[in-house]
C-alpha cells in the first residue's frame, strides 16, 4: 500500500509542558518557522512562546495546529504509551513536515502496545509517532532520511549523542539496542523488544 502525501493540511506541533514550562520549544520553533515559510510562504516571525499557556500542574502534551498563522491550541494531560512489538512495513510516504492529516501513517491497524515501523527500499525510516535509533558498535545511529526530521532527533545530534547512518532491516541484527524518540517520551531504550518482519 503505498501513499504520497501532498497535503494543504495544517500542520501541528506537539511539545511537552512540564509543570507549566515548555520543554525544548527552540527546537519547536525552528520547525515551526521552517514549515510556515515552506508551506504557507510566510517568513513573519511569530513566537510560540508568546500563544502558549499550559497548566501549571503535571505533564501535558501541547498541541499547535498551524497554517500560516495558529489555528489552535489544546493542552491534553500526558499518558506515556509502553511499546513492546514493532512491525516492519515496506511503505513509500512522504512526510517530511508534520501534517494534521495522518491518514497515511495510521492506515495501518495495531494492537495497544504495537507500532509500526516504515521502510523504504528496505532502508527504515520512523515509526508512526516516533523516530528511530539503534545502538551499533557502541554508538546511537538514526536513519538519515527519516519520514520526519523531529526535534528530539535534532537535539540529540546536535548534541553529538546521536549519529545519522544509512540503517535497512539487516542493521537491526546487528543492534545491541533499540530506541524510539520524540517530544513527549524524549529517548526510551525499549528492552525486550520484538520486531516482526
Amino acid at each position: 500500500m503505498n501513499y504520497v502525501i501532498k497535503s494543504t493540511s495544517p500542520c501541528f506541533e506537539t511539545i511537552k509542558a512540564v509543570d507549566g514550562r515548555l520543554e525544548h520549544l527552540a527546537f519547536h520553533q525552528a520547525r515551526f518557522d521552517k514549515t510556515r515559510q515552506a508551506l504557507f510562504g510566510t517568513s513573519s516571525k511569530m513566537m510560540l512562546a508568546e500563544h502558549l499557556n499550559p497548566p501549571k500542574d503535571s505533564i501535558y502534551r501541547v498541541r499547535v495546529e498551524y497554517t500560516s498563522k495558529i489555528e489552535k491550541v489544546s493542552y491534553m494531560p500526558y499518558e506515556p504509551r509502553v511499546f513492546k512489538r514493532f512491525r516492519l512495513v515496506e511503505c513509500a510516504i512522504d512526510y517530511r513536515y508534520k501534517y494534521c492529516d495522518r491518514d497515511a501513517l495510521e492506515a495501518y491497524a495495531c494492537d495497544v502496545d504495537e507500532d509500526i515501523i516504515f521502510t523504504c527500499k528496505d532502508v527504515l525510516q520512523d515509526t508512526r509517532i516516533a523516530n528511530i535509533a539503534l545502538l551499533i558498535d557502541g554508538q546511537w545511529q538514526t536513519p538519515s532520511h527519516p519520514l520526519l526530521e523531529g526535534t528530539t532527533r535534532a537535539r540529540l545530534l546536535a548534541s553529538g549523542f546521536l549519529k545519522e547512518a544509512f540503517l535497512t532491516r539487516h542493521s537491526l541484527q546487528k543492534a545491541e539496542k533499540f530506541a524510539i524518540m520524540n517530544a513527549l517520551i524524549g529517548f526510551k531504550i525499549i528492552h525486550n523488544v520484538f520486531i516482526k518482519d
